[in-house]
């Protein structure tokens, strides 16, 4: 016998309220950007979940309990997540001109090459965020005597505890960034190494919020026992009623 719809709402209401039900945050990302968003929010004191999208080139979504996604939503909006992805070579030639300058070229290629390190950088733990900028001069045919010197700039943002070992990585950041540019010297690389946004402090103690969860869920158990208890009652008078 089929269950009644208004008990079935209100389980699902109880369950909503004792913040049970999952509710989808962000879709649409790149399994880093989903990696970087579950780190903060568990961070914050906030579970979280990622999940596949349906379809070859799906992205991945983001999921917290009802009661938490407002909290969920700040804490992203305080750090800044998610972050786009530095464009590399992939992103920055797949729309390129037909046929583009010298000078588009050169510009589309720094701006690659700037990406792509960039990421390079990323990887290392405890990198929340990077940035590089190049200045690779092209000879000038036009005024003879040389092209001036090339020089980048590396900005780093770290989380407060991995920054001093990052400080500690700094000559081979400038090595690395040197070595993927023709006629680059690791002395004419600048490396800017600051805190990245501190994570907030989390709302409610994890036991608490562990208490608190498995006694909204006792609650919304008991809720729907009780439902499908009265629901049974009225089926078995209009039973003994028929009969």
């Amino acid at each position: 016998m089929p269950r009644p719809a208004a008990p079935r709402a209100a389980l699902c209401a109880a369950l909503a309220l004792a913040g049970c039900v999952d509710e989808e945050i962000l879709h649409g990302l790149a399994e880093p950007q989903a990696n970087e968003v579950l780190v903060a929010l568990d961070e914050a004191g906030l579970a979280a979940e990622k999940a596949r999208e349906d379809g070859a080139d799906a992205g991945w979504t983001v999921s917290v309990g009802a009661r938490d996604a407002g909290r969920a939503q700040r804490v992203l909006a305080e750090r800044s997540l998610p972050r786009a992805r530095p464009a590399g070579f992939g992103e920055v030639f797949s729309k390129g001109s037909m046929v583009p300058t010298p000078t588009e070229e050169h510009a589309l290629y720094l701006h690659a090459l700037g990406g792509e390190l960039a990421r390079s950088v990323e990887a290392i733990d405890g990198v929340v965020e990077a940035r590089v900028h190049l200045g690779l001069p092209q000879p000038d045919p036009l005024r003879p005597g040389g092209r001036p010197a090339p020089r980048a700039a590396v900005l780093v943002k770290c989380r407060a505890p991995a920054c001093p070992a990052i400080r500690a990585l700094e000559a081979g950041i400038r090595a690395l960034v040197a070595g993927a540019a023709d006629g680059l010297d690791p002395a004419a690389v600048s490396v800017v190494i600051a805190e990245g946004a501190a994570a907030p402090p989390p709302a409610v103690p994890p036991r608490s919020r562990g208490s608190a969860l498995l006694g909204g869920l006792a609650a919304a158990a008991a809720l729907g026992a009780a439902l499908l208890g009265v629901t049974g009652l009225r089926a078995r008078s209009r039973r003994e009623a028929e009969a």
